[in-house]
């Protein structure tokens, strides 16, 4: 998992990581690059990529069993 955030400066993106007490990798891609590759118009959300390289997308915030569902779906 990778998170990717899309708005603010580089000094907000890692304010937000600190703050939040992110673990995963993270990257900040100010020029929403990564956001329009996957066809993904706002935050927050989720692009998961299955091993045959197909692309689920979910819009909107998650809970965390939701976001658990998505992944052993998308490596099942």
């Amino acid at each position: 998992m990778v998170g990717v955030a899309w708005t603010g400066s580089e000094s907000d993106f890692e304010d937000f990581v600190s703050r939040h007490g992110l673990t995963f990798p993270s990257l900040n891609d100010e020029a929403g690059a990564v956001y329009e590759r996957f066809q993904i118009p706002y935050q927050p959300a989720f692009a998961v990529v299955r091993p045959d390289g197909q692309v689920e997308t979910l819009l909107g915030s998650a809970g965390d069993d939701v976001i658990d569902m998505i992944i052993r779906d998308a490596v099942s």
